[in-house]
């Protein structure tokens, strides 16, 4: 996995001044999606209570593609997001009406006030303006402390609409999770900095 230059992210373990927004910068999805869900289960187990969404990914036989399901943190749902259109088919293969329900987890998760907040990706459709935005801006505006997934493409889209604060986490298990422990127990009883720019969905 790609690491941004320390100018545009810093890179921190735990800080007293911690940022609210903990970034897993990634080439890989799968990876990635397999990693964040994998600390999400741990800081469960530990009996923090988690909202948002971690990802799945099924291979099947005679497919490119995988087949794709969301988690949610919160209540424990699990849908999938991905059409089967074949090896032949081109353009979005993502379900439009799952993003909605997944809107839905984490307003709920940001009304609920969970201790943190899962994104496994900010993605093309987010860059854009569009999928989970607004849930993102809501959860950044209550001062919900999040790990969120970015791929290299997309992060500079990402930090033009979170502001420059923010914190990039070492592509491996124990930096997240010891990052999302500290930036929890931070939020318990302190304002995280503030963001450079101001969030707009």
């Amino acid at each position: 996995m790609l690491l941004i230059p320390a100018t545009q992210i810093p890179i921190e373990h735990a800080h007293p001044d911690l940022s609210q927004v903990g970034v897993v910068v990634y080439d890989d999805g799968l990876v990635a999606d397999a990693l964040i869900a994998r600390c999400a289960a741990g800081l469960a187990a530990s009996g923090y209570r988690l909202g948002g969404v971690v990802q799945s990914n099924a291979h099947r036989l005679g497919r490119r593609r995988c087949d794709m399901y969301v988690k949610d943190l919160l209540g424990g749902n699990k849908i999938k997001i991905s059409f089967d259109r074949g090896n032949e088919a081109r353009g979005c293969h993502l379900d439009p009406d799952a993003f909605a329900r997944i809107d839905a987890w984490i307003e709920r998760a940001v009304l609920e006030r969970a201790d943190l907040l899962i994104i496994n990706k900010f993605g093309r459709e987010e860059a854009h303006g569009r999928g989970l935005r607004p849930a993102i801006a809501e959860a950044l505006i209550a001062e919900i402390p999040m790990v969120i997934g970015v791929s290299t493409r997309n992060i500079c889209d990402f930090l033009s609409f979170v502001g420059d604060s923010t914190t990039q986490l070492k592509p491996d298990i124990e930096a997240i999770t010891d990052w999302s422990r500290h930036a929890i127990e931070h939020g318990a009883h302190h304002r995280f900095q503030p963001r450079l720019s101001s969030v707009h969905a």
